[in-house]
């Protein structure tokens, strides 16, 4: 199969969609494991870890 002009233009469409999911897959993730480093930087959240 031949990945042509069309596919390429089809499949950077979905690029937005794809950084909006991502992002908050990861946001997700942050959350459920309540990852100090990175949720200490999350507005509102991450008061819950100042002493």
């Amino acid at each position: 199969m031949k990945i042509g002009k069309r596919h390429f233009e089809i499949a950077t469409k979905w690029i937005p969609s794809l950084m909006v999911y991502t992002g908050a897959a990861g946001l997700a993730m942050v959350f459920v494991t309540d990852w100090k480093v990175i949720a200490g930087y999350i507005p509102f959240y991450g008061n819950k870890f100042k002493d």
